[in-house]
């Protein structure tokens, strides 16, 4: 693994040859990542259509079937999972810059109040 200070140089500032090896590492990276959520969706897939001991029914139905009665019940979350999968409501998306809130403390009193404290 490199080290920070690795990192910190531009890609236009490396050599052909590291630049291949950074591109190739991205690669190999992203492939694996592409591979393990492909693994999840066929075992999710699996668990989904497998039948509920409890109820008899598979756990898609019963899934389903507690989505919507949380919808009438009123909860707006499942009402809106609804919506969504009825293509009725776009999937929310993330627009413009996200915004930080700091809280600015005046702690000059406390400030003094250590400082004085040291002075005696």
């Amino acid at each position: 693994m490199a080290n920070r200070e690795d990192n910190l140089i531009p890609l236009n500032k490396r050599t052909k040859e590291e630049q291949k090896e950074i591109a190739r590492q991205g690669g190999i990276a992203s492939g694996e990542v592409r591979k393990e959520k492909a693994n999840m969706r066929k075992a999710l897939e699996v668990w989904l259509n497998m039948k509920n001991k409890d109820t008899g029914n598979l756990y898609i139905d019963d899934i389903t079937k507690g989505i919507i009665e949380g919808a009438i019940s009123g909860k707006a979350e499942n009402y809106k999972i609804i919506a969504q999968m009825r293509n009725e409501l776009e999937p929310e998306e993330q627009v413009g810059t996200p915004q930080v809130n700091i809280n600015i403390v005046d702690n000059t009193s406390l400030e003094k109040a250590l400082y004085e404290d040291e002075d005696n």
